[in-house]
């Protein structure tokens, strides 16, 4: 049996190319930028024909996508595209299409990582009070912020998506407050998506820096920041909300499962992450810090994550039998 799984990013796209009764299983994993395709249906045709497995019948396809989705379309949130179930089956030949959220798939994704893809922020610790939430959750600045979490019931996983990046962003102190008066002249409403995304960051450089320069990107401030005042200030206060926002995650959900960072930013800032900066902005929750502090929180370096945590839905919900082992090597 034959599948495809596409982790689809406003940035990029990961796929990979699965066959469930071969010896290694993987036939072909790519990347892709996002914005080089007009939609969906292009990018795949390119999988296909870079893959050279044209000649073989696809028996399923499971796509993790960016935005709201239903069981036969998607309206992504940041590409400009629209992924209809019933096209793809036509155009390719594909009787069973799956959707699922990204960070669903990320969610699902939680379970089938290693040691060696995370990085332990905060320890957690073990809780009576907690024991019985088997709750994780996935949160991830990107192209946008999402959240997503799993639980286990019984043995089998099952998770759920949620719009968690809009959720209102709430400044700590008096910088954030100017910084929030700053976006609001810009974009009216304020989400901590605002800032926790690629292009957060660099409004964040443009506060920190007092000017407007349109020709910046979140890796250039991700960069610089060795060298420009400005640019490790962004950095900073980036850090700071993140680990506000990861400690309201986890007054929200209390998962005993932990929380996962996920998504592309955070895992080019390690050091940042590992600061105090972060962990004192994470525990910074009043009477309730002896709470967050029991959660453990890790940092995921595998960019693997949602593809892993589809593939993993798909196997399952076709009741095959595949050792994660198997899928876990590029």
């Amino acid at each position: 049996m034959n599948i495809i799984v596409a982790d689809v990013g406003g940035t990029k796209t990961r796929l990979i190319y699965v066959d469930v009764n071969g010896a290694s299983n993987i036939l072909y994993e790519a990347r892709y930028p996002s914005e080089e395709f007009d939609d969906f249906n292009s990018l795949l045709k390119t999988f296909i024909h870079d893959s050279g497995l044209s000649s073989r019948p696809i028996d399923s396809l499971m796509l993790a996508l960016p935005g709201l989705v239903s069981n036969t379309s998607a309206r992504l949130t940041n590409l400009p595209w629209v992924v209809e179930k019933a096209a793809l089956q036509d155009a390719f030949g594909i009787s069973n299409v799956f959707f699922i959220n990204d960070f669903q798939a990320s969610a699902f994704g939680t379970a089938q990582l290693m040691d060696k893809d995370l990085v332990v922020l905060n320890p957690g610790a073990f809780s009576d009070s907690l024991y019985d939430n088997t709750t994780r959750v996935a949160v991830g600045a990107g192209t946008g912020l999402g959240v997503a979490w799993a639980q286990d019931d019984r043995g089998i996983a099952h998770a759920y998506d949620t719009e968690g990046g809009h959720i209102d962003f709430a400044p700590m102190d008096d910088p954030q407050i100017e910084l929030l008066k700053f976006l609001q002249q810009r974009f009216g409403h304020v989400s901590y998506e605002r800032i926790l995304s690629g292009d957060g960051l660099v409004s964040l450089y443009h506060f920190c820096a007092g000017v407007q320069n349109d020709n910046i990107s979140a890796e250039w401030v991700n960069q610089q920041a060795n060298n420009d005042e400005a640019a490790d200030r962004a950095l900073s206060l980036f850090v700071q909300i993140y680990g506000a926002y990861i400690g309201n995650i986890a007054l929200l959900f209390k998962p005993h499962g932990g929380i996962y960072i996920t998504g592309g930013i955070a895992a080019k800032m390690i050091n940042k992450m590992q600061s105090e900066t972060f962990i004192n902005a994470y525990l910074n929750k009043g009477r309730m810090r002896a709470l967050v502090e029991q959660i453990a929180v890790y940092l995921v370096t595998n960019e693997r994550v949602g593809v892993l945590g589809a593939m993993s839905e798909v196997i399952k919900m076709q009741n095959i039998s595949l050792p994660k082992t198997s899928i876990q090597q590029e």
